[in-house]
């Protein structure tokens, strides 16, 4: 019986591999996986193909053979067979420039990346430093980026959750981190919608609610949040220093949150000023919790969903100061004086 089977099996195996070489005889030119790994066959301009769920690999080489973006489906479905990813090519609005090959071409389908304009935005990014991956990228130009983010137009706002923040603010803390495929074509208006979009994504019906409940409007949350981004390293004291900004809050005391002054004073050669002076603490700005009293007028960096999260649901604890034991853990405290013990035992921990 077990003879039997693996003899049905061999047939079967040698009658897949007998029709892979008929296939391959029959494909225009020659066919070699390596070789077309480095053949280009785009055109001169950039082509655009939508690729739909249900989409086979010769349907999809097919189009891609009317639009001009490869010029041999058999080489596009037969690279699909014999990489294996016949059956898992992602659907999405694709856009490929000139000088790519078959192969990357169907990589890109295989791996969902409708665009070659791919950035990686990480947590605690100032509008400043987004724009500078985004010009890094060849996305957009600084100049008309910055324009777009700094004074959003009415327009780019409607119907998302930035419309909610307040008059005369930036879009500073709502273009959402995350990795992004821009299209080629796009513009700096394209660009902040889909990040303004993948940030109302995030928020979860039952987030939206945690906010709502909490007392404090989207934007306090999402500045909260912003500060939580910028003084935590471990996840788990998210939630820590955020009860420590709402127990400072609720007791008239000024937060002195020194990623707040580093936001007053950054530059472009350093965003984040390592080393702070007392001029710097000092500094007379509305963003310095030093000298000024509540909250930051916005958010100062782009903070991720643990951080939102964390700055609606503060952990149940009477702490009002943390110092950084230099391990990215932080040691908090209720009293000044436990606090001053921290500072001795920790300062000057590298």
């Amino acid at each position: 019986m077990r003879v039997g089977v693996t003899l049905v099996m061999c047939a079967v195996l040698f009658a897949a591999m007998a029709a892979a070489v008929i296939a391959l005889s029959n494909t225009p030119g020659s066919f070699e996986v390596e070789a077309e790994a480095r053949r280009t066959v785009t055109t001169s301009a950039n082509t655009s193909v939508t690729v739909v769920a249900g989409d086979t690999a010769g349907s999809i080489g097919r189009r891609l053979v009317a639009n001009d973006a490869v010029d041999s489906y058999y080489r596009f479905e037969l690279l699909a067979l014999l990489l294996g990813w016949e059956s898992s090519l992602e659907s999405g609005a694709y856009t490929f420039e000139p000088g790519l090959t078959t192969y990357e071409i169907l990589r890109r389908i295989h791996s969902g990346e409708t665009s070659p304009w791919r950035v990686v935005l990480p947590e605690g990014l100032r509008l400043e430093q987004v724009t500078e991956r985004l010009v890094e990228a060849e996305v957009v130009d600084a100049a008309s980026f910055l324009a777009v983010v700094s004074t959003p137009s009415a327009d780019l706002v409607a119907g998302t959750l930035a419309e909610l923040r307040p008059t005369g603010t930036s879009l500073e803390g709502y273009l959402f981190p995350s990795a992004y495929t821009f299209p080629l074509s796009g513009s700096a208006d394209d660009a902040v919608r889909q990040m303004l979009q993948r940030f109302d994504d995030a928020l979860t019906p039952d987030l939206r609610n945690q906010i709502s409940q909490s007392g404090r409007t989207l934007h306090e949350i999402v500045t909260i949040a912003s500060i939580i981004e910028r003084e935590v390293v471990e996840d788990a004291e998210r939630v820590l220093v955020s009860a420590v900004i709402w127990n400072r809050l609720a007791a008239g005391m000024p937060l002195q949150f020194d990623s707040t002054v580093q936001y007053a004073v950054g530059q472009p050669a350093e965003w984040w000023k390592r080393e702070l002076s007392r001029a710097d603490l000092a500094l007379q700005s509305p963003f310095n919790t030093y000298v000024a009293s509540g909250l930051p007028p916005a958010p100062i960096s782009s903070p991720g969903l643990d951080s939102i999260a964390a700055a609606a649901n503060p952990a149940a604890v009477p702490y009002l100061f943390f110092f950084a034991r230099g391990d990215g853990t932080h040691a908090f405290a209720v009293t000044f004086e436990e606090h001053q013990a921290n500072v001795e035992r920790y300062r000057g921990v590298d």
